[in-house]
């Protein structure tokens, strides 16, 4: 079992009227937004009745969702799952015979560490990975 589910990451040509478009029709809560400079992405995380849509669009079309969204259009890119140590769950999964698109991890939004698997050995369904960062608990 990979761990919890995460959320679904979709690919959108416009950020801003699609959130708009979620909010009216399907009554979703916007949790936040967010821009990843090392990949030139803009995310907005939208909140469906406890699902969470990761809403993925670049101003950048030589960017990696950029050209995605040239070659593909619009649509659902990857299902995400948490996992605890990332790296030895690649490692696992390597080991088993599931093609990775990360052998290593990379840095997602708020810092998490996540990685992609090769939809070829998962049905077609592009599936990420995503450790959570640990942030040290305070004093009382």
């Amino acid at each position: 079992m990979l761990g919890r589910f995460s959320h679904i990451g979709v690919l959108v040509e416009d950020l801003p009227a699609t959130v708009k478009r979620y909010q009216s029709f399907l009554g979703a809560r916007l949790v936040e937004t967010g821009h990843l400079h090392e990949t030139e992405t803009d995310v907005a995380v939208l909140d469906l009745g406890g699902i969470h849509l990761e809403l993925l669009s670049s101003q950048r079309t030589d960017s990696k969702v950029g050209r995605l969204l040239r070659e593909r259009g619009q649509g659902v890119h990857h299902l995400s799952f948490e996992v605890e140590n990332i790296r030895e769950r690649l490692e696992e999964l390597r080991r088993s015979g599931i093609g990775l698109l990360d052998s290593v991890p990379r840095t997602g939004l708020h810092g998490r560490q996540i990685a992609f698997l090769a939809p070829q050995d998962t049905g077609g369904v592009l599936i990420e990975l995503a450790e959570e960062i640990q942030h040290p608990k305070e004093n009382d």
